[in-house]
């Protein structure tokens, strides 16, 4: 063997074991990667566990809810609101003889409780590093009637103030706090509330919430 060819055994040597160290490195990098996405995504089921109130189950790396054959809901927000709702009726007879104006007005009181309806498609997942839930629109989920007063009543001389009325003017005074409900920022702040739990539970990770 010549001394040329010793030098490029050598440097061959070399060259293998520069890339195989390489090759190691790559490898245990992508090892200590797969095992930490591996861990976070190991407790993504307990975490919706925590925020929906349901069994999670693991399916293909996203944590998602068990099958349910009811639409659940969460609700992360409840306020009391009270809206005036007001009814004004003219009557006549046979449109040529009035028979008074009938007025009508109403407070009620409500409980609004705002959140999401937990359907098929809630899940958490891992994406680049990041929690991704995947969450429908936060909406108004209940309007509940807690008091109502009359704070202004009148009957017309022939036209008088019927049940029908005062269930009229509840029906309209419910959807009037449902609308008032999602106009006052409500359901931002719910949005809002579910990114601060999720940022909660997940500690560092940053948290993105897709419809």
């Amino acid at each position: 063997m010549t001394e040329q060819t010793g030098k490029t055994i050598r440097w061959l040597l070399a060259l293998i074991f520069l890339a195989s160290m390489v090759i190691y490195g790559v490898w245990q990098v992508e090892r200590a990667i797969h095992n930490t996405t591996t861990a976070a995504t190991r407790g993504l089921d307990q975490i919706l566990s925590a925020i929906t109130g349901s069994k999670t189950t693991m399916v293909e790396g996203r944590a998602v809810m068990e099958e349910k054959k009811q639409i659940s809901e969460l609700a992360l927000m409840e306020m009391q609101m009270s809206a005036v709702r007001k009814l004004e009726n003219s009557g006549a007879l046979m449109k040529y003889f009035p028979l008074g104006t009938k007025q009508i007005a109403v407070r009620g009181h409500y409980k609004v409780k705002a959140g999401y309806r937990l359907q098929p498609g809630v899940a958490l997942q891992i994406e680049n590093d990041e929690v991704v839930a995947h969450f429908p629109a936060a909406e108004i989920l209940s309007v509940e009637l807690i008091d109502f007063e009359e704070v202004d009543s009148k009957d017309g001389w022939a036209n008088k103030i019927t049940g029908e009325d005062r269930a009229w003017i509840l029906r309209e005074l419910k959807q009037q706090m449902e609308d008032e409900a999602k106009k006052s920022g409500m359901l931002d702040a719910v949005e809002s509330t579910l990114r601060t739990r999720l940022k909660d539970l997940v500690g560092d990770q940053k948290v993105r919430v897709e419809r």
